[in-house]
């Protein structure tokens, strides 16, 4: 499995260290369980130390630096960092890993925000090392918001699929898609892996070109307690709050919310 562990990073690397990644994540909006999830843990970063993770291009800083009283941005490809130092110099960005953050003091922020699936391109071990840091940051009581594939999802482990379409254009894109998402499906599809607490699935997401790890909401609630952190709330694809008994299969990913139980009576 370290083997796996050590491809993953390559495979993933080569795909957020490239050349216009950036170009990917320059929508401006919010997705419904993310604006779901600010509104009512509002509380939580409005006026607070907040630290974004994965910011990618932006997206979300347009959002969270003009509520937050101090506002943090790591993303761990150089690409989007130097992005955004030129789109939002006034975003204060290093370039940083989700597993190491020790350019943050312990106990430091209110609210740590890592959405967009960002802890999925990490190996499994690497994933507890990124909830042991972003526990560590987090001062009693405060809030990680995450979002992770959905292991529950229907769509899972199905391979590219054909996308029809009668405008001659758009069949022309689809197909160029297909044959690509194809190459990178025989190139990385080899490297999943099933577990019984996971599986690393190459996806949609950049045309079958990473390789992200996919979790049962329970798994995921497990690995939170493990670091100190109790789960209190779960959004699904639109948005709605869902409790664990409850059908995700509609949903690629999930947001999680999770407080920091560290030193609470």
């Amino acid at each position: 499995m370290d083997s796996v562990a050590t491809r993953q990073d390559q495979v993933n690397r080569q795909v957020y260290y490239a050349r216009g990644v950036y170009r990917y994540y320059l929508s401006p909006h919010l997705t419904p369980p993310e604006i779901a999830c600010l509104l009512k843990y509002q509380p939580y970063l409005v006026g607070r130390a907040v630290l974004d993770i994965g910011v990618g291009a932006g997206r979300t800083s347009r959002y969270l630096a003009p509520l937050a009283r101090r506002y943090e941005a790591v993303d761990y490809s150089p690409v989007m960092v130097s992005y955004l130092n030129q789109a939002m110099p006034e975003i204060n960005v290093v370039q940083a890993d989700f597993r190491d953050l020790r350019m943050f003091r312990d106990r430091s922020f209110d609210f740590v925000f890592a959405t967009d699936n960002v802890i999925d391109a990490l190996s499994h071990e690497g994933r507890l090392q990124a909830l042991r840091e972003a526990s560590r940051v987090l001062l009693p009581g405060g809030l990680l918001a995450l979002s992770s594939h959905n292991l529950a999802y229907k769509a899972a482990f199905l391979p590219p699929q054909w996308s029809w379409s009668s405008n001659p254009f758009t069949a022309a894109a689809n197909a160029a898609k297909f044959a690509l998402s194809w190459w990178n499906h025989f190139h990385v599809g080899p490297l999943r892996r099933a577990t019984p607490e996971y599986a690393l699935l190459n996806d949609p997401g950049h045309f079958y070109a990473c390789l992200h790890y996919y979790a049962a909401r329970s798994t995921v609630q497990a690995q939170l307690a493990s670091r100190s952190m109790q789960l209190i709330d779960v959004f699904d694809k639109a948005g709605n709050a869902r409790e664990a008994a409850e059908d995700t299969s509609e949903s690629p990913s999930l947001l999680y919310v999770a407080q920091s139980t560290e030193y609470l009576s």
